[in-house]
């Protein structure tokens, strides 16, 4: 398996953003979180950008596999610098708008179906389409990795049989089969966007607009139940149960059928 990126002139879309410091591009890697990781030189305020056409070992919350091993993907990890590393959930917020924004403006009749469902996934109705991983670089506390996994140009049989009823891509949704780089290139154009705004308040109701099943019943890493009602600006859900208003930092959110 190649570490050794590809600059073919093909894809320059990316390359050609100002605010893009580099741009590594491989056929096939085990995961480009990973390959970020090992990063030695950083840039002061740009972004390096990563993608593999496949990924051998893509991992996602808690060190679950993530399937990636399908070149009709987008598999990318942006690094970026942070005032504070605590910062996540801006980054988080951020990203998980530009997706949502990109997807939205492709295909009008799809748009009011893209959602994102807390902590870090965008939803298309009621199945997966994409998932985000962001992680620090120990070597570096002034930088962090934001992965980001996008079924693009996938059918059905593409994914492992398991996956088949719970994930969808932008091929089954719309019939259209896109150009990942310039999908890529709007992604990160927004992304760098939302990352940037000060107007906080205005971001956040952005994102609490598009938040999946709120107001629905759910249950949290299998213990808490409740209500869903919103995530708060610093990224803490917020659920109504039992016990009053609960506040919540991670977890996997679960919903029940009413």
């Amino acid at each position: 398996m190649s570490k050794t990126p590809d600059d073919s002139s093909e894809h320059s879309a990316v390359k050609n953003l100002d605010f893009v410091e580099k741009y590594f591009r491989f056929e096939e890697i085990e995961s480009t979180n990973s390959f970020a990781k090992e990063l030695k030189s950083f840039p002061a305020s740009g972004l390096i950008v990563i993608r593999a056409l496949k990924q051998s070992g893509g991992r996602g919350r808690r060190e679950k596999s993530y399937f990636s091993d399908n070149s009709g993907g987008m598999w990318v990890s942006i690094v970026t610098p942070v005032k504070n590393i605590s910062d996540h959930f801006i980054h988080n917020r951020a990203l998980s708008l530009a997706v949502c924004e990109t997807l939205k403006s492709i295909d009008r009749q799809i748009s009011e179906k893209i959602k994102i469902k807390w902590p870090n996934d965008i939803y298309c109705g009621d199945r997966k389409i994409a998932g985000i991983l962001l992680e620090n670089i120990p070597a570096n506390s002034n930088m962090i990795i934001a992965g980001l996994g996008l079924n693009v140009n996938m059918t059905s049989i593409d994914f492992p049989e398991e996956l088949r009823q719970s994930a969808t891509s932008m091929l089954i949704e719309t019939g259209q089969i896109l150009p990942v780089d310039l999908l890529l290139e709007s992604i990160l154009t927004a992304y760098r966007r939302f990352s940037q705004d000060s107007d906080i308040a205005s971001i956040h109701e952005q994102y609490a607009e598009n938040l999946y099943k709120k107001g629905s019943r759910a249950i949290i890493d299998h213990y808490d139940e409740g209500t869903f009602l919103t995530v708060e600006e610093d990224g803490q859900l917020k659920m109504q149960t039992e016990r009053g208003y609960q506040l919540y930092s991670s977890g996997t959110l679960r919903f029940l059928e009413s």
